[in-house]
């Protein structure tokens, strides 16, 4: 008895119905009418609507895929250190800094300039090589003809300034008595003065072809005439020899124009990575557009 008045004053203190039968009776709130359209009510009240603009997919290229794979981003000491060292490789070897970069990004399109730097670098050293070598030969073999067909005894002796006086002393002699011969003087430079002028001055002004040793005959044959056939001869040497070292010094410059178009590359490669960004370049490359039941893949070129 005490135990059935106990839990009866516990449930009224709940709010509940009095005791049934030794039962604790409780009134639901899904028993009464109202209570039932007071939650269905409530229910309605709460829906959630959700609307909103659907945002299109971005372009999506092959490397920025592959920087997204390797996120690291370097500190600002890191960058420059890394701008640093690919531009100097670059310096030494054109595409060495691209490769350095690609050992860090991975990236397929820093590895394919490479090969394309690197062999240009390979057939202008190779070219410059052939051409300097050929043009050498050439020259050497145009000096031999002239110190076997041109002499300074030979030129002081006929020339016509010197004819009138009996033959010229000596050159210092002929550069200060002839000087005023006009069309048939120009100044005197032997070899042991100065070799490049004195090779250059026997085939291209007409007062040395005196010291050619067809020069006799010639001037019967041919009056009027300066070119000799051997002055003719070596003059064609000399323009096949300054044709081959020409391109040498071409090959020199395409050489040096290399490195700096690889310096240049490299150094922007390097910036672009520490800077977190994709690596941008200019060319053909392939972008991904990925969209909600299909991945369109394009050709692009970029400038």
């Amino acid at each position: 008895m005490k135990t059935r008045i106990a839990v009866a004053l516990l449930t009224l203190a709940l709010g509940a119905s009095p005791v049934l039968a030794g039962r604790v009776a409780t009134k639901s709130v899904f028993e009464t009418e109202r209570g039932t359209r007071g939650i269905e009510t409530r229910l309605a009240g709460e829906a959630l609507r959700m609307g909103g603009t659907r945002l299109a997919s971005p372009e999506v290229s092959i490397t920025e895929l592959n920087m997204r794979r390797n996120p690291a981003v370097p500190s600002g000491g890191s960058t420059r250190r890394r701008v640093a060292i690919s531009v100097l490789a670059s310096a030494v070897l054109p595409g060495l800094g691209e490769l350095y970069l690609y050992l860090d990004s991975r990236d397929p399109w820093t590895l394919a300039r490479v090969p394309l730097f690197m062999a240009f670098d390979a057939y202008n050293w190779y070219m410059y090589r052939d051409n300097h070598d050929t043009g050498k030969d050439i020259k050497r073999e145009y000096m031999a003809f002239a110190d076997a067909h041109w002499s300074e005894a030979r030129f002081l002796e006929q020339h016509p300034c010197c004819v009138g006086y009996g033959g010229c002393e000596s050159w210092e002699w002929y550069n200060e008595w002839c000087s005023d011969q006009g069309s048939d003087y120009f100044l005197y430079m032997p070899k042991s003065q100065d070799v490049e002028e004195y090779y250059e001055n026997l085939g291209k002004y007409d007062p040395f072809v005196y010291g050619w040793d067809d020069w006799a005959t010639w001037s019967v044959e041919q009056p009027g005439n300066f070119w000799t056939p051997n002055r003719t001869r070596y003059v064609s040497l000399r323009q096949e020899s300054n044709k081959y070292l020409g391109r040498a010094d071409d090959n020199i410059m395409y050489l040096i124009v290399n490195r700096v178009v690889s310096m240049v590359d490299a150094g922007w490669i390097a910036y672009r990575m520490g800077s977190g960004g994709p690596v941008e370049r200019a060319g053909w490359d392939l972008d991904l557009d990925p969209g909600p039941e299909k991945t369109a893949v394009s050709l692009v070129y970029r400038f």
